[in-house]
């Protein structure tokens, strides 16, 4: 699902215009960026979002097969809960 369609289906659930739910989806996001940089950001019934430190390791050019220095960097990662998992199946 994409950000617009995301912003059009609150619009129509809120039954309010499109650029105040842009607002509100802006909002959030900018919400759970903060949270994720901060630390763990726990969502009951959906998930954990945790942002953790990759150090730094020699990799491998897909296309050369050369070993290339992949930098020390952080990356998200997320694990759903259990109610979320339980919805899917």
């Amino acid at each position: 699902m994409s950000k617009s369609t995301l912003t059009k289906k609150i619009a129509i659930i809120l039954d309010i215009t499109y650029s105040k739910a842009y607002d509100i989806v802006e909002i959030v996001l900018q919400e759970v960026k903060q949270g994720i940089a901060e630390g763990d950001l726990i969502i009951r019934g959906f998930g954990r979002f945790t942002a953790i430190n990759k150090n730094k390791r020699i990799g491998r050019n897909p296309k050369t097969g050369k070993p290339a220095e992949i930098k020390p960097r952080r990356v998200t990662t997320f694990k759903a809960s259990k109610i979320f998992k339980n919805n899917l199946n």
